[in-house]
């Protein structure tokens, strides 16, 4: 009979066989379940070609797992009267006010209707990233280096965005985009307040969550986990390629140091797994771990729905597809899980980050993963079997 604690080192038997057959360098996990923590640990090293030992609450770029903090940062405005879904973006940015449509023929036609708030939140805004294969308007942000450029502040950035033309009308695709970077300007804008001193204050004071932020303070540098993975044009020359461990320097697109670090919406954040399990917990509660009501009941159920009809389920970052799941106001949502191709369940939901960064959180199980790990573009489905060992392991 399999006891309880063999289940539960099928978590840490999944890691060690990415970080052995070298597809990651190190693989850190945090898992909780009703109320206590189920599993944690590490494997691997932080770099693996020196035989360097992960360090003592090791810090990582989370790249896209900024995204649902910044969202619920607009959830908060939202109670608070002063944020709309149905706001138009050009109430806040004018220059989102009458944008053309660039189709993949390269015709340019005005959209027919506003991009809103709320198009913001559920990526159908029309934006796009510079790595969408076959998206003439990614082709125009690689022109201008938007990804690879983290000296510009978020206000230069949007400015830019909003000369561009969208890649279809407003609503009608779901498409993984810059849309949540809008959608902090529109926080800063709303707030009169840098958005790095807004999560400060809202939601990291109150969460604890006092090593997240958009920079790392000298004194812990050491821990900050060396970069591995490719460039943007290697992940654009051949997606699905797994080419062999290697560093990467990526301080000049995700600056680390408080001189030169700049706030983003959709990456841009450090962040350790303890302290992001608290963030995960918020979305599941609402509050702190000490009481303190961040987000209201009936909010987060209102947010935790899934916005995206049918038609547009499941979602796909580029050719990549998520059987089984929509989006709600914070990220992706399990609403078929007969379609699924992982253990899951109805309603679970989380998000991730481009360097294989992961979190669920299942409010029915009371039940929330955190998996770490730094490897930019790497095509694996380590998080997939990671969130399923860690499922297999629950009673």
């Amino acid at each position: 009979m399999t006891t309880t604690h063999q289940r539960i080192s099928r978590i840490e038997q999944v890691a060690q066989h990415y970080t052995d057959a070298a597809a990651f360098s190190s693989i850190e996990w945090l898992i909780y379940q009703r109320g206590s923590i189920l599993d944690a640990g590490n494997v691997g090293y932080a770099c693996r070609e020196e035989k360097t030992p992960v360090p003592d609450t090791p810090i990582y770029r989370i790249y896209s797992m900024t995204k649902p903090i910044v969202s619920a940062m607009g959830l908060i405005l939202m109670e608070q009267g002063r944020l709309h879904l149905f706001d138009p973006v050009a109430k806040f940015i004018p220059g989102f006010k009458r944008p053309d449509i660039l189709n993949t023929h390269g015709i340019r036609a005005p959209a027919h209707g506003p991009i809103t708030v709320e198009h913001l939140f559920t990526h159908r805004s029309g934006l796009s990233y510079g790595f969408m294969p076959g998206c003439p308007v990614g082709e125009l942000y690689r022109k201008h280096n938007l990804a690879e450029d983290g000296s510009r502040s978020l206000a230069e950035y949007v400015d830019i965005l909003s000369t561009l033309p969208i890649a279809f009308e407003p609503g009608s695709r779901w498409h993984y985009s810059c849309s949540t970077d809008v959608l902090a300007r529109i926080i800063e804008i709303v707030m009169n307040e840098s958005l790095d001193q807004v999560l400060q204050r809202y939601l990291f004071e109150p969460l604890g969550m006092h090593e997240t932020g958009f920079f790392v303070a000298n004194n812990n540098l050491s821990r900050l986990m060396p970069m591995h993975g490719q460039s943007l044009d290697e992940i654009l020359g051949d997606p699905f390629s797994n080419p062999p461990l290697k560093r990467r320097d990526c301080e000049a697109a995700y600056p680390s140091n408080p001189a030169t670090a700049t706030a983003r919406g959709g990456h841009g954040l450090f962040s350790t797994a303890k302290d992001y399990l608290e963030f995960a917990l918020m979305t599941h509660y609402g509050k702190s771990r000490s009481g303190r009501t961040l987000i209201s009941r009936k909010m987060l159920e209102f947010a935790w729905h899934n916005r995206l009809p049918s038609n547009l389920i499941p979602i796909a970052v580029g050719p990549f597809p998520s059987p089984g799941y929509g989006w709600n106001l914070l990220g992706r949502v399990m609403v078929n899980p007969g379609d699924a191709i992982h253990l899951t369940g109805h309603g679970e939901g989380g998000w991730a980050g481009a360097a294989g960064t992961y979190y669920w959180v299942d409010r029915s199980e009371d039940f929330v993963g955190i998996v770490m790990t730094q490897n930019l573009g790497i095509v694996s489905p380590m998080r997939n079997d990671m969130q399923s060992a860690a499922y297999q392991a629950i009673e």
